[in-house]
């Protein structure tokens, strides 16, 4: 019993002291099924974590533009949220892994011609990171 308690004293800092806090770059890529390729696309998130949950905006590396992440759930080791575009017929649906300063995991959603699914790596930018 004295293990299991001094392990999750251990462990439980880890866990509450990630502060997601600060701009993520990389990329999400998707199969384009109809020309066979791969379409990568260099993305910047930025986020704030405060006692009363995650916000933030998503979007290109090349574009001023900006939209809100919503409905922003943390469990676990895993942040999850969504982000609609006028490019979008819905909202595109993120879950990503989170280990250390990688992110790593899916989007998926809905554009005019059809479902799409991407993966998703993203890597904290150290100059901005908050700890």
């Amino acid at each position: 019993m004295r293990l299991l308690f001094s392990l999750l004293l251990l462990t439980c800092p880890l866990l509450l002291g990630a502060d997601l806090t600060g701009r993520w770059t990389g990329t999400i890529a998707v199969d384009d099924t109809g020309s066979g390729t791969t379409i990568t696309t260099q993305v910047h998130v930025e986020l704030q974590q405060k006692a009363d949950g995650v916000s933030g905006k998503i979007g290109r590396i090349e574009d001023n533009e900006v939209v809100v992440i919503k409905n922003v759930h943390m469990e676990g080791d895993t942040l999850s949220f969504e982000a609609a575009s006028d490019e979008t017929t819905g909202p595109m649906k993120f879950s990503l892994k989170i280990a250390g300063d990688r992110m790593e995991g899916t989007m998926n959603g809905s554009i005019d011609s059809g479902d799409i699914k991407g993966k998703v790596k993203l890597t904290r930018d150290k100059t901005t990171a908050s700890r």
